[in-house]
């Protein structure tokens, strides 16, 4: 069946593909899986996401946003590191228009002399800012693109530069549950700061292709499965899978569940959610490695 040979061509992709050995990419908070819903299914979700969720993953699942959505995630990690991400969605022109913002940013951290002595505090922060456009081009094909300012702060210094991404997701008529995606994100041009002896060395954007399959099965009592299965190549990293299921109830409730495979900062992750007709909440649990700690996201959706 398709659904069958796509899931084995997508995991053996995953599996025997080689790990990366350029040089690692700056900009490293554009790889954190975004939203909580996203992250309980480990980051399978470049042929799930749908709606404004979609801004951060796949632009072509905005063809799905209806009249307004807005959708906004936080959590915390080591050396109180906070990630917050927000997008607003409406229709327009026969697609999805959405703007978005990401945030990577730390409290103050003390400054310190040779001998150790206090002298201050500094602080950093990474910012995105997006619009994307996805629509419907024939029956079961959608594709999208998105245009990103990326900055970067560190104390007193700052980059920053441009970067551009596209998808595109098909329901085959002839499996309508299942779901192909495609994204390719954040290509542009290299950052670098500028010292007083002049330019430093230049920063690469962590380029990246995601593809991925899902597959949604009817159980009993209206319970459905979605079953998701993606390989990530990005510039300077390992090339990972990630296989992601969500349960979801007619009450609204959801169990979610997400491997990651040859990922250097985590391996799984748990999720739940609880959707009423314009609001739907959501929570993960991602365990990191390295000691690194553990982090809860959480997030919101609203449609009106």
């Amino acid at each position: 069946m398709i659904w069958r040979r796509s899931a084995a061509a997508l995991l053996f992709l995953a599996l025997a593909h080689p790990p990366a050995h350029a040089e690692p990419s700056a900009f490293a908070f554009l790889a954190i899986p975004a939203g909580a819903r996203a992250s309980g299914v480990g980051g399978a979700f470049v042929s799930m996401g749908e709606g404004v969720e979609a801004a951060f993953w796949n632009p072509a699942g905005l063809a799905a946003v209806q009249r307004v959505q807005i959708t906004g995630s936080h959590d915390e990690s080591i050396q109180h590191l906070r990630n917050d991400e927000f997008s607003v969605a409406g229709r327009w022109l026969g697609g999805g228009l959405a703007g978005s913002v990401r945030a990577l940013y730390s409290e103050p951290i003390e400054a310190r002399d040779e001998l150790g002595n206090v002298t201050g505090t500094f602080g950093g922060d990474d910012l995105d800012f997006a619009v994307a456009y996805g629509r419907d081009l024939v029956a079961g094909l959608r594709a999208g693109v998105s245009a990103h300012l990326v900055r970067e702060r560190l104390a007193e210094l700052a980059t920053g530069t441009y970067a551009f991404g596209a998808g595109a997701t098909w329901e085959p008529a002839a499996l309508p549950a299942l779901r192909l995606g495609l994204a390719l994100d954040h290509l542009g041009p290299d950052a670098h700061y500028t010292f007083a002896d002049g330019p430093g060395q230049p920063l690469a954007l962590p380029s990246a292709v995601q593809a991925g399959a899902s597959y949604r099965f009817g159980l009993a009592a209206g319970i459905s499965l979605d079953a998701a299965l993606d390989t990530r190549m990005s510039r300077g990293r390992p090339t990972v899978a990630a296989i992601g299921a969500e349960l979801t109830h007619p009450t609204g409730a959801a169990l979610r569940l997400g491997l990651r495979i040859h990922d250097d900062a985590s391996t799984f992750s748990i999720g739940a959610g609880y959707a009423l007709a314009p609001l739907r909440l959501d929570y993960a649990f991602v365990p990191y490695r390295l000691d690194l700690g553990d982090t809860h996201r959480f997030s919101f959706t609203a449609r009106f």
